[in-house]
């Protein structure tokens, strides 16, 4: 079938208001200027967010995340709220040495933008690399990982020293390879 490039053109653009307008039953208007800098700036902070867990560099994620940010997840666990009980938590859940993690971040959405707050939905994978032969709790472990496949659903505020998370909630979609395998030695 043959579709003129106007054609074509014409539909590549109109796509993106489509998606936001599913997305944002209020519509979507063409992006500004802030609007593509509060988007890059987004993805800065995801990629910082991935980036500081898997280097373990813990204290980069103040800023990523507000004084008064709040992590929840999906399944209905206790929220996590502040920054200095999301950097303890986030501390210890990759802080094992014996583990090398890999974040990486994708589909990246980010919509109602606004001059001083804007939310996304970005999904992840997330693996877990052990050592090539490790024991755990008993069992013998060989070339093992384990990865999480996850979404995240973001709403950002724009503070004096620039954008951080204000509220994230995590669903995980699934987990491939064995879980066991990141309990306590």
């Amino acid at each position: 079938m043959y579709f003129p490039i106007s054609t074509l053109f014409t539909t590549c653009l109109f796509v993106p208001s489509l998606l936001g307008a599913a997305i944002n039953p209020s519509g979507t208007s063409p992006l500004s200027t802030t609007d593509t800098n509060t988007i890059t700036a987004i993805n800065q902070l995801l990629s910082l967010f991935s980036i500081s867990l898997d280097l373990k560099t813990f204290s980069a994620l103040s800023s990523v995340f507000a004084p008064d940010a709040k992590l929840t997840d999906s399944a209905g666990g206790n929220p996590i709220v502040g920054l200095p009980a999301i950097l303890d938590f986030y501390t210890q859940t990759f802080q094992n040495a014996s583990f090398q993690t890999e974040h990486t971040s994708d589909t990246v959405y980010a919509y109602d933008l606004k001059r001083t707050t804007a939310k996304s939905i970005s999904y992840a994978e997330v693996a877990y690399f052990g050592p090539r032969v490790f024991e755990r709790g008993g069992e013998l472990f060989v070339n093992s990982s384990v990865t999480f496949r996850e979404r995240f659903e973001n709403e950002y505020v724009k503070l004096k020293e620039g954008w951080r998370v204000k509220t994230q909630e995590l669903t995980i979609f699934s987990i491939e390879g064995d879980p066991k395998l990141l309990r306590p030695a």
